[in-house]
């Protein structure tokens, strides 16, 4: 694995074509480390519908955060999309 950061553009394709299946991702911490991370970008029986969880997404998308529920710690974790190194 290269740890060369994706373009933002290559990172949002990349998701799109996910869809709601299981992606890999690895991406570049603020300390400099690689993280990986095993989840879905659109885990429809763990939306958020409300209006705090409305605007808190429009937040994260306006700082360029993309939001991943990681499967083994059953939680939201989050990347910043130019810091991709790979999505599986």
């Amino acid at each position: 694995m290269t740890t060369n950061p994706m373009t933002k553009e290559q990172v949002q394709r990349l998701i799109k074509d996910k869809g709601s299946k299981i992606a890999t991702v690895s991406f570049i911490k603020a300390d400099g480390s690689v993280r990986t991370v095993n989840g879905m970008f659109k885990p429809t029986s763990k939306m958020v519908g409300s209006e705090r969880g409305m605007a808190q997404g429009a937040a994260m998308a306006a700082r360029g955060q993309i939001a991943i529920w990681e499967i083994s710690q059953a939680k939201w974790k989050s990347f910043f999309a130019d810091r991709v190194v790979e999505i599986n």
